[in-house]
This record gives structure tokens, C-alpha cells and sequence, in this order.
């Protein structure tokens, strides 16, 4: 089965979690309740789409043991930028003319490919789970990007990401995402790595690739599980509100909608949008 099977019935996801405990709980409901229109889509998230999917194409020459050609990665960047454009609602407008974007897209996937260690062995790509958590009766679904066997011969659940910045040094420690991925894996196979990697492309003048590592212990996985017990309290009594200084208000895609919740009853079933 893949991740789009798992969609059909309630669940937990990573970004769902993150989204509604430490980004917006307000946000949430939008998308993930009401399922309100976006009137545009996001150029970081239309980027890291194009990126995602190159390193997808990298990725499964890895696991035939070789690397595509500069060009061809060039080449698909070019092509999947061009299809982000125009499919789904209009891009918002940005500074950078979408032609930059593209060159600033395809030095990315050139950095990514020079930073490759040829002695880490990629074993599979994009494995979708569903496993149980904790006591909720939603399922945590998800899917690793990329699963390497490293140089030193360990197992590492890899992650992609592009940045406008360079991480702090905490960040990958504190991200909810290794905790669920690697919680989720430990049930797919016990025992069998205790280690996730983001790899991370910096959207420097001269792009650069970052690998931060992490690791997950019991713990963390107990800490998952009582979050989502928390979350899911949240949902069945309808606690959401906005979160007006969160990072995310700049370029919300329901910054309309927000602006009205407090002149309407804060429930589910109330078409915020109208």
C-alpha cells in the first residue's frame, strides 16, 4: 500500500501533528476539517515539491549502485518547476522572478549530488507505514523518504529538506518529525536503527547541503505517545484558535477565514470561509 491509501480513514501524520500542537490549531481545522479552498500555493512548498521529486529520481539510480548525470537533474528540475507553476491554484508572488527560482531550485539538486558519499548505500525509497499509537484509534501514517545503510555499515531514515537558512544545531533534536518516523519504524522493524538524518539544501548564493543527524530513545517514543493522547482531546472538543504571532501568519493561505473566526462560533461545523 502507499501513503495515499492510508488517507482514507482518520489519522496522525507527523505534519498533522506538528501543524496542530506547535504551529496552529486554527490552521488545522481549516485544512484539515473544513477543508477550505488555498487560494494560492506557497513558492517554498511548490519548490520543495520539484526538489523532493528529483531526489526521488536520484535516489533510485542509488539503488542501482550509480548517480544520473548533472544534467539530467538539471534537466527534471527545470520541468518539474514548470508543471508546479501550472497546476493548482496560482503561485504567490514573490521578489524572485520564477526563472531565478528555477536556477536557485536546480543548484540545489547540483550541491546535492557533489556532497553524496559514495560509500553510503541507499536500501529503499519512499516507504509509506500506518501503525498504531499508543492508545488513539487513529493510526500514524507516514512515509521515510529514503532508508541508507552508512558508511560505517548503520542503518539511517533519511529526510529531505530545503531551507532558507542554515539549521541551529538543535534543530533536528527537537523536531517531532525523527521521534514519529523512527517510532513507526521501530514497529515495522524492531530494533533496527535508532537514527534519522535530515538532509538539508541551504538556499545560500552558493547552495550548500547540511546533514544533521539525530537519534530517538524509549523516552522520546513515550513523550510521542502521550502528545498525540493530547492531540486528539483537542479534536474531540473542538479546542482551536488562532495563534496570532506564530511563524506562520506570514503568508497563511487562511489568513481571511482567521480574521473572522471570533465573529463566529468556534466549532467544526461552522463555514468559517463565508
Amino acid at each position: 500500500m502507499n501513503l495515499n491509501d492510508y488517507r482514507d480513514r482518520p489519522h496522525w501524520s507527523y505534519s498533522s501533528l506538528n501543524q496542530l500542537l506547535n504551529v496552529c490549531s486554527l490552521q488545522w481545522m481549516f485544512e484539515k476539517l473544513l477543508k477550505l479552498p488555498r487560494p494560492f500555493t506557497l513558492v517554498s512548498l511548490a519548490m520543495g515539491s520539484a526538489y523532493h521529486r528529483v531526489m526521488e529520481f536520484i535516489a533510485m539510480h542509488r539503488l542501482e549502485g550509480r548517480l544520473p548525470m548533472p544534467e539530467e537533474t538539471r534537466d527534471l528540475f527545470h520541468t518539474l518547476w514548470e508543471r508546479e507553476q501550472k497546476e493548482g491554484p496560482s503561485m504567490e508572488q514573490t521578489e524572485d522572478p520564477p526563472e531565478k527560482l528555477a536556477e536557485q531550485g536546480a543548484g540545489l539538486v547540483a550541491a546535492y549530488l557533489q556532497q553524496i558519499d559514495p560509500r553510503e548505500r541507499v536500501v529503499d525509497i519512499n516507504q509509506a507505514f500506518a501503525v498504531p499509537v499508543g492508545n488513539s484509534d487513529r493510526p500514524l501514517i507516514g512515509e521515510i523518504d529514503s532508508v541508507v545503510e552508512d558508511a560505517d555499515g548503520q542503518t539511517v531514515l533519511v529526510d529531505w529538506k530545503t531551507s532558507g537558512r542554515r539549521w541551529p544545531k538543535e534543530q533536528a533534536d527537537k523536531s517531532l518529525q525523527p521521534t514519529a518516523y523512527l517510532y513507526a519504524y521501530g514497529q515495522l522493524k524492531p530494533g533496527h536503527t535508532d537514527k534519522f538524518r535530515f538532509d538539508v539544501a541551504v538556499k545560500n548564493k552558493t547552495p550548500v547541503v547540511e546533514l544533521n543527524p539525530t537519534s530517538r530513545t524509549p523516552d522520546d517514543f513515550l513523550r510521542l505517545e502521550r502528545l498525540v493522547e493530547a492531540a486528539d482531546r483537542i479534536v474531540q472538543n473542538e479546542l482551536f484558535y488562532p495563534c496570532d504571532q506564530s511563524f506562520a501568519c506570514a503568508g497563511c493561505q487562511y489568513a481571511e477565514p482567521c480574521k473572522a473566526w471570533h465573529r463566529q462560533a468556534a466549532r467544526t461545523t461552522v463555514n468559517l470561509a463565508a
